[in-house]
């Protein structure tokens, strides 16, 4: 059941609430964001300005067929005045045919408009954003907030030119035809006015409570209905119920908050078509007197009810746009917040591209939090020569990962430098420094695509032999071919149609294919299959060789890595203790040794088999 609760608790923010702007500066920039298409706009306001006078038309006529055709006996003027109106209804109905088309192509325009300006916005977020923030609320932001721009074009249009046009010529014809009956329908406008801008401000805040509501619903059900959700949900026997229960709960609120959002506005609007009947009564109670007292005709009063009725029903569209436009001003608020988002990691205004490089690495003196108080990194300082192969070990917590995002400049450190061929990474453009670098995550991230479309985010413009080249130093090219459509297979989402090593083999290939200046690689923990291993040996080894080396970070849980590496560096509670190679540490560093013998020690058997 459907409780409706107009309380300002029901109607007061949560976390999902947007800061609500003023409207002189919101209007400015609702306005730059429909200026591309003014031509569009101007087209469908000419034709919207032409049908609202062709609606002064029929009212004249259907005065003169009553008077001069039908009570004058004049079948001949009635049959051209009946045609005449034949003709003008035909001619509304084909502006008004087009009107819409075009009407509806600008408001597509303009939400297409929005939909890119969001999703750059976004594209150029930094890592920290996609943390604070759940996929729900992000898809329910781009999509459902940019689609909510079609109804205030159209309103926008249809009713402030329609209905201001036509509102306008149709007062200023009833007071020149005859003002006093004109004046029987002036006192109701303020009052309808009046309602007006208090239902907008309602309508406001509701659409700031509806849409808020939108995002918690699509949060929580893109997370539970993702395949990660549904291998976690049946995997641990999870009770289904409570989600659905849930679900249920959190759609109430959503349908009560649309509910009571609907009933004010069809409530008002009921208001606004009722109230004018008044006026309508008064017309043919003042007018049909004029009438009997032979001062007017009949024709006239009918013509002049039915200019009333249209002024009444522009007035109430004038009023729906009133309401219209301010709760849109919530919507935009939205669009606006993300649309302004500032990335928390963005090129300095002097940043240089990087050019050519080594791929020597140096944190100096680096400190880092991700909250407040809670430091990962304190003055953190060391070294990696170009082409070295680094492993970092540590216990859980030690700032391994943190070195890794860094070094990508996923974030800046709070103090210190992180420096790439002695410049600082805030002196390079953000651009510049991706093309160089690959990451291999330990969660391989494959995308609902084919197996080339996931290859080609590393290098665009590669060739169908630089893939097979790239996959087969990935030892993958054979599990590829015995899929359905080979290379133009569709993996599913997160590559749920590959085995684990075939995701992690995935990965590698696609740094392999970009050989970027910079590897960033976090082993998986889990125990890996013997061709993966040997696949991330071999792509190790080749990114290593010949004239381009690559610096590679290796955040390690294989003994292999470990071995293979030139330098380990030892972490301990955001501090490099210790570096050098693994049979120096294993004899000097205390820590080293008990990780060794605690995470490595049972790898040896297997490492050295064939």
């Amino acid at each position: 059941m459907i409780e409706i609760d107009l309380s300002d608790d029901a109607l007061s923010s949560d976390e999902h609430s947007v800061e609500r702007r003023p409207a002189r500066e919101t209007i400015p920039r609702i306005l730059r964001v429909l200026s591309p298409y003014w031509r569009i706009l101007a087209l469908t306001s000419i034709l919207t300005l032409c049908v609202s006078v062709l609606w002064l038309i029929p009212p004249v006529l259907l005065g003169r067929i009553i008077d001069d055709g039908i009570l004058a006996g004049d079948i001949r003027l009635l049959a051209i005045l009946s045609a005449v109106t034949a003709g003008v209804a035909l001619t509304l109905l084909g502006l008004e045919l087009l009107s819409d088309y075009l009407l509806s192509l600008a408001a597509l325009s303009v939400v297409r408009r929005v939909h890119i300006m969001l999703f750059q916005s976004l594209q150029n977020q930094s890592y920290g954003f996609f943390v604070r923030t759940d996929r729900g609320t992000i898809v329910s932001r781009l999509w459902n907030d940019g689609f909510g721009t079609q109804i205030f074009v159209h309103s926008l249009i249809r009713n402030a030119l329609g209905s201001v046009v036509l509102f306008a010529s149709t007062l200023i014809f009833m007071l020149v035809w005859n003002w006093q009956l004109a004046l029987l329908s002036i006192p109701f406008l303020p009052v309808v006015f009046c309602v007006s801008f208090f239902v907008g401000k309602l309508n406001r805040k509701f659409t700031e409570r509806v849409f808020a509501k939108f995002d918690e619903i699509m949060s929580f059900a893109t997370g539970r209905l993702g395949i990660d959700g549904f291998i976690v949900i049946n995997g641990f026997g999870y009770d289904k119920t409570t989600d659905l229960r849930r679900f249920s709960d959190e759609t109430e609120e959503l349908i009560n908050l649309s509910a009571k959002q609907d009933m004010t506005l069809q409530g008002v609007n009921t208001v606004f078509n009722i109230v004018p009947m008044f006026a309508t009564a008064l017309i043919y109670l003042y007018g049909g007197m004029q009438v009997i007292g032979g001062e007017t005709s009949l024709g006239t009063i009918v013509a002049f009810a039915t200019l009333s009725a249209m002024l009444a029903e522009r007035m109430s569209g004038m009023a729906s746009l009133i309401v219209t436009l301010i709760g849109s001003l919530a919507l935009f608020d939205r669009i606006f917040q993300w649309i302004d988002l500032e990335p928390d990691v963005k090129d300095f205004p002097d940043a240089k591209d990087l050019g050519d490089t080594s791929g020597q690495i140096t944190f100096d003196s680096v400190s880092f939090e991700y909250e407040p108080g809670a430091p990962v990194l304190e003055d953190l300082s060391f070294e990696i020569d170009s082409g070295e192969l680094v492993a970092l070990v540590g216990p859980s917590g030690a700032g391994k990962t943190t070195v890794t995002y860094l070094t990508l400049r996923f974030y800046d450190p709070g103090s210190g430098r992180v420096m790439l061929d002695g410049r600082d990474l805030r002196d390079i453009r953000l651009s510049s420094l991706r093309r160089r670098t690959s990451v291999v995550p330990q969660e391989s991230v494959i995308f609902h695509a084919k197996v080339k479309d996931n290859l080609l985010i590393a290098k665009p413009g590669a060739t169908y032999e630089e893939l097979v080249a790239a996959c087969r130093d990935a030892q993958l090219h054979s599990p590829i071919m015995s899929l359905p459509e080979g290379y133009d297979t569709v993996v599913g989402e997160m590559g749920y149609r590959l085995s684990g090593g075939e995701r992690q083999r995935l990965a590698i290939a696609r740094a392999i294919l970009k050989k970027p200046n910079l590897l960033i690689m976090d082993e998986p923990t889990s125990s890996l299959d013997s061709i993966t291993e040997r696949a991330i040996r071999e792509a190790l080894a080749s990114m290593r060789s010949g004239d381009l080396k690559a610096t590679t970070i290796v955040i390690a849980h294989r003994l292999s890595t470990i071995l293979a590496a030139d330098k380990i560096l030892v972490l301990e509670g955001g501090r490099c203790i210790d570096s050098g190679r693994h049979s120096e540490l294993l004899g000097r560093c205390e820590l080293y040794r008990r990780l060794y013998e605690e995470q490595f020690a049972s790898q040896v058997e297997d490492n050295s088999t064939p």
